[in-house]
């Protein structure tokens, strides 16, 4: 499996860009990638991915991918994505870089169209799309509920 992530563009209303002009960088650094196996209750049936902790700034990918990993997985139908998410820093022109924390730490993303399957000759890229709400960003209160959603690319 090829794990790609963007933040897609979704201008924000009276405004030709994502994210407010005052913020340059949103540094999120994942870590814990799991998968699950379709069928299996939510507490069994993950698997892990083995991919090492990383920070992605996520302006650097706003509408276009970025492979995060190519891993191998078991053979099977996988339904859904888990990571942690264990730190958010945006940084502002002029002035300093906030800390935020996503309240559960963890994101659980199931995979649109009914998941995808691995077999032992098969190769499939998985999209994960993450955003931020700019408001929530500019309010610098500490949190941040990111929107995101994996599909087949």
């Amino acid at each position: 499996m090829t794990l790609t992530i963007t933040d897609p563009a979704q201008a924000q209303s009276g405004n030709s860009q994502q994210y407010d002009p005052s913020i340059t960088h949103i540094n999120v650094t994942f870590s814990q990638f799991q998968a699950h196996l379709a069928g299996q209750g939510d507490s069994s049936g993950w698997q892990p991915i083995k991919i090492s902790q990383q920070t992605i700034d996520m302006m650097s990918v706003l509408s276009v991918s970025k492979i995060v990993a190519k891993v191998p997985l078991p053979a099977g139908k996988y339904d859904s994505l888990r990571f942690n998410v264990t730190s958010v820093t945006v940084s502002f022109l002029g002035k300093p870089s906030v800390m935020y924390n996503v309240p559960s730490g963890t994101l659980k993303v199931p995979v649109i169209n009914g998941g995808f399957q691995i077999t032992a000759a098969s190769s499939v890229t998985v999209q994960l799309t993450l955003s931020f709400n700019d408001s929530e960003i500019l309010a610098m209160n500490g949190y941040l509920a990111p929107v995101a959603t994996a599909k087949v690319a």
